[in-house]
């Protein structure tokens, strides 16, 4: 064998013990992580089947005997002001033998005389001064002075007339003339004739208005002479009478005074005594009312004393029955509290329990997941090593294609998804080994590994799955969503839509069986893909 065959086949060897160890690995926490599922399927079984007593279930209710029926405290009292006396009763009319001053009393005007006995009528005798008086207008007459003077004064001028016209008018004309000239002086006649008596009638209306006038100035002056001569002898005489009648009432008037003041000052006197005599009286009950008031204070304040004894003495009584139930009902709800909080305890420690072994689960997972990162690095050092001898064998190739086939037919999660992480969703390509998402179980978990794959844009294998309660999730057909397939996943599926152009896929393995995308559980596939590929290497 050449030097390089040798160390191909010693190459070979180291690369077999490294498989060898790394599969020994692999089954060593692969059973590991069997005994801690069947040590948590056990402790979550322990922790489901825990049953939850009352222990207030018997609780009772230590007020229910207390005494709610008392009897009345008050029922003996007597009343103190049932043996009081009236001290009016024996009172008597300070007024009983009270005199009428004024009985006596007499009328001081009982002798009064009329003042205008025996006046005389000063105007009986005063006479009508206008009997006797004469018309003045009977007497009047006319001027005919101015009458004769106007006719003669017509004449001239008619006879002037005729002489002017005698020469011009002829005799026949003249005749006319003198015969018109004839009427007119008749007519004239008349109005100098009417002229007369309207002068006349002036003439007696003027002597007979001053005659008037004359005659009632002198009986008007008489009148009023004869009127103040009366008036002043009336005047004289109402003064006379009204002096006599002032003296008479003053008189009058003095001596009812007089007797006024007297009947006032034994009235006064009387009621003064009247007045000592009843203030004696109302003294002396005053002084009985108070006293007995103050007798009946005195024994309504003791029996209120005696009352509000009795009554505290209950109280005390209930207020004690009150303190022991408080206290039975304390001690008793401490017992039961006690009962509850061990039971809460042992749960407690069922839970404690449960999450150590849940904890040593995701140990055990995290360290089967190294393990079986540790079996694909030795797998792929093999598989290197295989490319690069030039004698590779056609089996070991049919192998590697094995692999590459096995990865074909899961194409994970397209790049762009976002996880979602303790504070927000991130994208699956900015995730990286090391970083917190939320795990398969709704808790928080650490990133293990994060791989990444070259996808086929041509292929139309990439589901985006909604479900009813709105949540989308973007994976390959083959990718499992809470354990199913998302090519046969219908559990609460909305709707489902195929589409490609994804170049590049990612998955994540994490502490526990995934992680989360959009609240929605989506299992890791390293492990199952891992698994697959190194049945396939060891068949070959």
């Amino acid at each position: 064998m050449s030097k390089g065959g040798s160390a191909g086949a010693a190459q070979t060897a180291v690369m077999q013990d490294m498989q060898d160890l790394a599969e020994e690995q692999f089954q060593y926490y692969q059973q590991q992580q069997a005994q801690q599922q069947q040590a948590v399927d056990q402790q979550m079984q322990e922790y489901a089947s825990f049953e939850f007593e009352n222990p207030y279930a018997a609780a009772e209710n230590p007020f229910a005997n207390i005494q709610t029926e008392f009897d009345s405290i008050a029922a003996g009292m007597t009343n103190v002001a049932g043996g009081m006396t009236n001290y009016a009763a024996g009172a008597q009319n300070v007024y009983a033998g009270a005199e009428n001053v004024y009985a006596g009393a007499q009328n001081v005007y009982a002798g009064a005389q009329s003042q205008f006995e025996g006046m005389e009528n000063i105007y009986g005798g005063l006479e009508n001064q206008f009997e006797g008086m004469e018309n003045r207008f009977e007497d009047m007459t006319v001027d005919m002075r101015a009458a004769d003077f106007q006719a003669q004064q017509g004449r001239q001028q008619r006879a002037n007339i005729m002489q002017g016209l005698r020469g011009a008018a002829g005799s026949s004309g003249v005749a006319g003339l003198a015969q018109a000239m004839a009427s007119q002086g008749a007519l004239q006649s008349q109005q100098i004739a009417a002229g007369i008596g309207q002068q006349e009638r002036q003439n007696q209306m003027l002597a007979a208005q001053e005659g008037a006038r004359i005659d009632q100035m002198q009986r008007g002056e008489s009148a009023r002479l004869a009127t103040q001569a009366a008036g002043g002898g009336m005047s004289i005489q109402q003064a006379e009478r009204a002096g006599r009648a002032q003296t008479q009432q003053m008189t009058m008037a003095g001596a009812a005074e007089q007797q006024a003041m007297q009947l006032s000052g034994a009235a006064q006197q009387q009621q003064m005594i009247l007045g000592g005599a009843s203030e004696q009286q109302q003294l002396q009950m005053q002084g009985a009312a108070a006293l007995q008031g103050y007798q009946f204070s005195g024994a309504s304040q003791l029996q209120g004393l005696q009352f509000q004894g009795e009554q505290f003495a209950q109280q005390m009584g209930i207020a004690q029955t009150n303190l022991m139930a408080q206290g039975d009902w304390q001690t008793a709800m401490t017992i039961m509290g006690g009962n509850a909080m061990l039971q809460q305890a042992q749960f407690g420690q069922l839970g404690t329990m449960l999450g150590i072994e849940a904890g040593g689960l995701a140990g055990a997972n995290a360290a089967l997941s190294s393990a079986m990162g540790n079996q694909m690095s030795a797998m792929g050092m093999q598989a290197q090593m295989y490319g690069s001898q030039s004698q590779a064998s056609s089996g070991l190739w049919g192998a590697v294609a094995g692999a590459a086939a096995v990865k074909y037919s899961f194409l994970c999660i397209p790049k762009g998804v976002k996880i979602d992480c303790v504070n927000k969703a991130i994208a699956i390509e900015n995730i990286k080994p090391g970083d917190v998402v939320i795990g398969y179980s709704g808790k928080p978990v650490k990133v293990l590994q994060k791989h990444e794959y070259l996808e086929d844009p041509t292929e139309k294998r990439f589901y985006k799955v909604k479900f009813n309660n709105g949540s989308v999730v973007d994976v390959c057909d083959m990718h499992k969503i809470n354990g199913i397939a998302s090519k046969d996943i219908i559990e609460d599926v909305a709707e489902k839509q195929v589409y490609d152009g994804v170049e590049f896929s990612y998955d994540l393995l994490t502490e526990d069986l995934g992680y989360r995308i959009d609240g929605i559980p989506v299992n890791s596939m390293i492990e199952e893909m891992a698994t697959v590929i190194a049945n396939k290497i060891k068949n070959k």
